[in-house]
């Protein structure tokens, strides 16, 4: 009996571990501790915060600002193969990329001397280019990160120089950062490890180093117990920054498999440390979460009739599919999406917003998120396309001659019959008086 008893109590003891074991196996690991003041760890597909250290604490941003003006270059630049002559731009202190006055260089070699060796230089040469002149750059930097969200943010120079009145969040930082990376042509010069400048007017041939030593880095750096190469392969940008205020900064974007994290690091315990710390958080990301597509965009394609459109119809299709992040433990959750059309009013061109795709967790009442809906043909007026039409526009001109000739006409007509009237107004009266005038004589003589 006591055998029987034992071999029980075994049994559901074993049972118990086996499902605890399970469980904790799908738990979420516990956040990581790192040196640095503050920090965020940003899924970069759906926004989603994945670690956050102080994250909206004010901090100075140092170099770090430069990835934001290489950002505002790249969308207001005309041509980035554009010559700019460098102006006077008095002496700029720290980084540089050596820049003389007279000296010409195009807006893409800037952009390289700005990111890859940090050429506080290069910032006030684009600075003034795009804006004219700094605080109106600056001005444009704020209200550009105002736009995406960005609150505890204030930008007074395009290099990061120390200034009290230049100050951001890691939030924020993270923010932009994730906005930066929307650009192509940011992605392939941060990515970039080295780049020759060829000679310009004034200068011999420069090679660009990045500053990153993720990408670049030929040491080791501690890591989890042992020494470990600081170059980190998945890492593909983006800046660094550092003044004695600011301390040791780093932005990183690096991606696995199909999910990309953007991470902010500010004020790191010394070099070493800002590259464990970053390193530490991208890993755990990777690690712990997964990104999820929540509604296929493909999914959402349709089409709205109306009738006195040239075609009929109005196709749209979301700008883009919905992602989100989940703990790799986590059971799925469901979404579900409802399209609501804006009131249509033609013309339409292709590419414009129609309208948005409400998406919802779980059959929830509020939505998790508002994908513009855009149309994805040219629509007009069918009376107006009748208009435009060339066999039309060939008789426009005789259309309108006869047109004013009528009116002309109309218009003598109406003319011709108010002088009649007047004329006969003219005789009428004419004749009644000569009749009045006739009566008295002809009283006078019967006297």
């Amino acid at each position: 009996m006591f055998k029987k008893v034992s071999v029980l109590l075994s049994f559901i003891i074993t049972f118990v571990n086996l499902f605890a074991f399970g469980n904790i196996s799908f738990a979420e690991t516990p956040p990581p501790n790192i040196s640095a003041q503050y920090a965020v760890l940003m899924d970069y597909t759906s926004g989603k915060v994945l670690y956050e250290k102080n994250s909206n604490a004010n901090l100075y941003p140092a170099s770090t600002t430069k990835m934001w003006t290489a950002y505002l270059t790249l969308k207001y630049a005309k041509n980035l193969d554009e010559v700019v002559t460098v102006g006077n731009i008095g002496t700029v202190g720290g980084t540089s990329m050596y820049l003389v006055p007279g000296e010409q260089v195009t807006v893409r070699q800037l952009l390289e001397g700005l990111l890859l060796v940090s050429g506080n230089d290069a910032a006030v040469v684009l600075a003034q280019h795009i804006s004219g002149s700094i605080p109106e750059f600056a001005n444009l930097m704020n209200e550009e990160a105002k736009k995406i969200g960005a609150k505890n943010t204030h930008f007074h120079n395009p290099n990061g120089l120390p200034d009290p009145e230049h100050y951001t969040s890691a939030y924020d930082m993270a923010l932009m950062a994730r906005e930066a990376m929307n650009n192509e042509d940011f992605r392939n010069i941060v990515n970039k490890k080295t780049i020759k400048v060829p000679a310009t007017n004034l200068s011999p041939e420069r090679t660009l180093i990045n500053t990153n030593k993720f990408l670049t880095g030929t040491t080791t750096t501690p890591y989890k117990g042992q020494n470990t190469d600081i170059k980190y392969d998945i890492v593909d940008g983006i800046k660094t920054g550092y003044t004695d205020d600011a301390g040791k900064c780093l932005l990183s974007s690096a991606k696995k498999d199909d999910m990309r994290l953007v991470a902010t690091v500010f004020k790191a315990d010394g070099e070493p440390n800002l590259y464990t710390d970053s390193r530490t958080l991208l890993d755990y990301g990777f690690d712990n979460f997964k990104s999820q597509k929540a509604i296929e965009k493909n999914d959402f394609v349709d089409s709205k009739f109306i009738w006195y459109a040239k075609g009929r119809k109005l196709e749209y299709a979301p700008k883009y599919s919905y992602y989100t992040v989940i703990n790799k433990g986590e059971t799925t959750p469901t979404f579900e999406a409802k399209a609501n059309l804006n009131n249509i009013k033609l013309p339409i061109k292709k590419g414009d917003t129609v309208g948005t795709l409400e998406v919802y967790k779980d059959k929830g009442k509020n939505p998790v998120a508002n994908i513009p809906l855009i149309a994805q043909n040219d629509v007009t007026n069918v009376f107006s396309s009748i208009l435009n039409n060339p066999i039309v526009k060939s008789f426009q001109s005789i259309i309108i001659g006869a047109i004013v000739i009528v009116v002309l006409f109309i218009v003598l007509v109406l003319v011709k019959k108010k002088v009649r009237r007047k004329k006969r107004r003219k005789n009428i009266y004419a004749k009644k008086k000569s009749n009045i005038y006739s009566n008295k004589k002809n009283r006078r003589r019967r006297h």
